[in-house]
This record gives structure tokens, sequence and C-alpha cells, in this order.
């Protein structure tokens, strides 16, 4: 998943559980529900990325990397980077 869809749908699954919220607690009777006003989301996510260098000799034909119809040798390096991004941001819900 890309970070702007993790963090999008993070927001929306956020608001979408402060307003089920708000509705079990008005139609249990466990008082007036959630404050309207900001809400606090606090995210630290760990990413990673990879790059990866092919070397092979020779044309091949493959499919998905994994059958090939020559015998030819076929180096991968791949390096995987660790990222990790914390930051906060507030949304503003307003309770119906």
């Amino acid at each position: 998943m890309e970070l702007k869809e993790f963090i999008k749908q993070t927001i929306i699954d956020v608001t979408d559980g402060l307003m089920e919220g708000q509705k079990y607690i008005i139609a249990n009777n466990y008082g007036e529900g959630i404050d309207d006003g900001y809400k606090r989301i606090k995210f630290d996510i760990a990413v990673t990325s990879q790059d990866e260098n092919r070397i092979g000799g020779g044309g091949k034909i493959s499919v998905v990397n994994i059958f090939s119809a020559k015998g030819e040798i076929e180096n991968t390096n791949t390096a995987t980077n660790f990222s990790r991004i914390q930051f906060e941001t507030l949304i503003a819900v307003r309770i119906k």
C-alpha cells in the first residue's frame, strides 16, 4: 500500500470509528457522546523501499522471473531501505 493511501484510509477509518462510537453512546444512554472539535491523530510509520539491480547474460524469455527458457545465469542485487516517519495532524469532527 502506498503511503498516501495508508494515511487517507487511516483518517477515514478514525472518522468512521468516532461516528459509530457517537451513535453507540447515544443509543445506549451512556451520555451525550463525543465532543465536537479537533481530534489529534499521531502517525508513527515504518516504510520500506527496495532498489533492485539485475545482471544477466544473453537474451531469454521469462515469466515472472520464475521460468527461464534458457539456462543463463542472472544475478540479482536487492537493497532494502527502512525509514521511519512520525507526524501528527488534527481533524475537525462535527458530531450530528
